[in-house]
């Protein structure tokens, strides 16, 4: 999908979603790739690489417009950072090192809005590759396709149409029509599910002081062989088996509990050849009984996601009609619409098998890769009033399987330490055998 010739690009009302989660309602989000290379990349190549995702899809910034016009796009070389640092550390740092460079500083509008940064090990030759967006500018099938792009020498055209007057005047009526139309629709078939019952909170909970402002996330990998042969053995796929273990660190962290039925959200990719979207993904529900018999058999969780699968139509769901009502509205005033919103209480992510290339950012020698999303910054009022869960990501490359794991609930899952034993433990429970990117969990 491209903009009309000669009109500037509107962000759509997903890529407006992460602008208004970053600039209006304090709950940035980033999505982060990290590398774990078997190799001493080339610095090198590493600029090389960097140089050309200057001129890519995923170098762009948000120029934000007033009411009742659209935010657009604007691309320019200098909306990314990239470095290769001089120093090295030990290969049990890495996941730590990751993480630092997720905090380095994000945003859409000011910039950067990406940034690409490398780093040696001391102790093997291993290279940690860390690539680092907001997800205004993209969400993981951009990346991967911008990334892609990058590598493979294909170019771009990042030439940005000026908003001429005709184009204002234009912008402005469909931005007003589509909003009128989406209040329509919303008034007419919108309904509110029914809460979920969520345990008391953890007393005493999490101090303000404790909260880091970053959601614990994990990093694990996991022989794809091995997982295979126990997705196998319960009926089920490597893709079911990664959303139950999922489900498992949810009920282990106290947020759902033996016999609750909870959503669990299936993000689903729309992005097609030649889709200049910077987010091109949509999501279905499948909802699942929590139940120990799911670690026996997951042919009933394998049946209610592809309901899930099978129910999509197509239709704007009640969110993405609120998103196109608010899209041309201020941030105050979108604010107060979103006072309700909520973040996934549990969300499985699969992406997939990672082509070698993407895997091995052009070395030839693919790595495990982690990719994920996180808030960063939030403050403790935030992630409580957003009322999260528990979200994963899944790839495969390189014969493993890496899972990220991030918590969205600071009262259960306050810290790193706390989620890794949550996950060490689930894992135990499949008889996974997974190694974890930093400390491992205790005894």
């Amino acid at each position: 999908m491209s903009a009309a010739p000669g009109r500037p690009e509107r962000l759509t009302p997903d890529d407006d979603l992460f602008v208004r989660m970053e600039h209006a309602m304090g709950l940035p989000v980033i999505n982060q790739a990290v590398w774990r290379l078997p190799t001493r990349l080339d610095p090198a190549r590493f600029t090389e690489l960097g140089a050309a995702l200057t001129h890519g899809r995923m170098s762009r910034l948000v120029v934000r417009c007033a009411f009742p016009l659209r935010d657009r796009w604007v691309h320019t070389p200098d909306a990314g950072r990239h470095a290769f640092a001089d120093e090295q550390i030990d290969a049990a740092d890495g996941a730590g090192w990751a993480l630092a460079q997720a905090n380095l500083g994000i945003d859409s509008v000011t910039g950067p809005s990406w940034r690409m940064s490398a780093i040696t090990t001391r102790d093997t030759d291993e290279t940690f590759v860390s690539w680092v967006s907001s997800h205004v500018i993209g969400d993981g099938g951009a990346v991967i396709t911008g990334i892609g792009e990058a590598l493979d020498g294909i170019g771009y055209d990042a030439t940005d149409a000026d908003p001429g007057m005709p184009d204002t005047v234009r912008e402005g009526a469909d931005a007003l029509r589509t909003s009128a139309v989406a209040a329509y629709r919303l008034a007419r078939h919108r309904t509110r599910p029914a809460p979920l019952p969520r345990p008391t909170a953890p007393d005493p909970a999490v101090s303000a002081e404790d909260w880091g402002g970053v959601s614990p996330t994990v990093i694990v990998t996991i022989p794809d062989a091995a997982f295979d042969v126990v997705a196998k053995r319960v009926g089920g796929t490597a893709n079911t088996l990664f959303t139950a273990i999922v489900i498992g660190i949810l009920e282990d962290s106290g947020a759902v509990a033996d016999g609750d039925e909870i959503p669990v959200n299936l993000p689903v990719s729309t992005r097609i050849p030649g889709d200049r979207r910077a987010n091109a993904s949509t999501g279905v529900t499948a909802r699942i009984r929590v139940s120990p018999a799911l670690r026996t058999d997951l042919s009933p969780l394998r049946t209610a996601s592809k309901t899930a699968f099978a129910s999509a139509t197509g239709a704007p769901s009640s969110l993405a009609l609120l998103g196109r009502l608010a899209q041309p509205l201020g941030d105050s005033i979108v604010r107060r619409l979103a006072a309700d919103s909520r973040a996934p209480l549990c969300l499985a992510s699969n992406l997939g098998t990672l082509d070698a290339g993407f895997a091995g950012l052009g070395t030839g020698l693919p790595g495990s890769v982690a990719m994920r999303s996180m808030t960063v910054g939030a403050s403790l009022d935030v992630m409580r009033r957003m009322a999260g869960g528990i979200s994963g990501w899944s790839s495969r490359s390189a014969g493993h399987i890496t899972l990220c794991i991030t918590a969205l609930d600071p009262d259960r899952v306050a810290n790193t330490a706390t989620l890794t034993s949550l996950v060490a433990e689930e894992l135990s429970r499949w008889d996974l055998d997974g190694s974890f990117w930093g400390a491992q969990p205790e005894e």
